[in-house]
């Protein structure tokens, strides 16, 4: 599959999944839309090209979409690209500042 092809399919998130604002990483501890967190066992980061990013080495700020476990820990976060916080808000989701 060429890089142009890949780059136009759109990512498909967990109905239960959040839109964040996320504004810092010490991992592993992560501040989302001003709220501490920290990721869960087995807890995944996965960027714009969709391939998974070591916590350890997440130093991303800005929109994500995420979701939680049952515990309340961070599972699965989803770096967003533009083009995915522009389908959010076209789908009238709110955007965190």
């Amino acid at each position: 599959m060429s890089p142009s092809i890949f780059s136009q399919q759109t990512r498909k998130f967990p109905v239960n999944s959040q839109l964040g604002n996320l504004t810092a990483v010490s991992f592993p501890l992560f501040v989302i839309n001003n709220q501490q967190m920290q990721i869960g066992p087995g807890g995944q980061i996965r960027g714009i090209d969709n391939l998974i990013i070591l916590p350890n080495a997440a130093n991303y700020v800005g929109l994500v979409r995420y979701q939680l476990d049952i515990m309340g820990n961070l599972h699965r976060v989803w770096i967003l690209t533009p083009e995915e916080a522009k389908e959010a808000e076209n789908q009238g989701q709110q955007i965190p500042r």
